[in-house]
């Protein structure tokens, strides 16, 4: 079975990045907002989406800075405890590791540290191009196609259109047999000296022309109102992540 992706606008994933960050789900804004910096970065969207990196970014540094200080508080006591067990025992701490490749923070603040939070962050591949997959379709779900309906109206209007191309064609050879003679029944006269035929065209025609618009009116509505439904049914689907 074949499956679209939905392409959606750097507006639509500025609104999820914000939403995420509102409901304080950072990894989530985070991916919105480098998604919006690297795939559309000449965007107002995307200038939007460097000043939400810095935001978090902001954030993220001051939880750090909060939870190494509570490490030092708490583990003061612990490594004076380890130093005078085991005097010249100590192991050098870990060198931090780098930030991964693309888990830079854009324009967080001139000569201010790097924050190290990257390295807890879980790693997310996504393709060039591609949403993080929170507002992807999951796996193994197709978008459900949209349905038209009213088709056996519209089948009773286009028949009803038939219906008057038929009495207009009937009220045309009815008028043609008369004023020329080819049948004897529509070519005696009839009132005011006019040939039966015509006298017979005339109704027809009107009628005709009447069954025609009407059943062309009637279908183009339908028609309508089934585009309308299908673009309701696509903006549903769009902002249904």
């Amino acid at each position: 079975m074949v499956q679209t992706s939905v392409q959606f606008t750097p507006v639509q994933v500025l609104q999820a990045a914000r939403r995420a960050e509102a409901e304080g789900k950072m990894d989530y804004a985070l991916q919105f907002y480098r998604h919006l910096v690297e795939q559309h970065g000449t965007t107002p969207e995307a200038q939007e989406a460097r000043e939400g990196l810095f935001r978090i970014a902001e954030w993220r540094w001051g939880e750090a800075r909060v939870a190494r200080g509570r490490d030092a508080t708490g583990g003061g006591a612990q490594n004076a405890q380890n130093t005078q067990s085991a005097p010249g025992s100590q192991t050098p701490p870990a060198a931090p590791a780098g930030n991964p490749s693309g888990q830079r923070v854009y324009n967080v603040a001139n000569n201010t540290p790097p924050s190290d939070y990257y390295a807890d962050q879980p790693q997310v591949a996504a393709a060039p191009g591609k949403l993080p997959q929170v507002i992807a379709l999951g796996h193994g779900e197709d978008e459900q196609a949209f349905r038209p309906r009213f088709r056996v109206a519209k089948f009773l209007a286009h028949a009803l259109s038939a219906i008057g191309w038929l009495t207009l064609l009937a009220g045309v050879g009815a008028a043609v047999g008369g004023l020329a003679g080819l049948v004897g029944e529509l070519s005696a006269v009839g009132l005011l000296g006019v040939p039966f035929g015509a006298l017979l065209a005339l109704p027809a025609l009107v009628l005709g022309i009447v069954l025609v618009v009407a059943g062309q009116l009637a279908a183009a509505v339908f028609e309508s109102t089934n585009a309308n439904l299908e673009l309701v049914a696509i903006e549903r689907g769009r902002n249904s992540f």
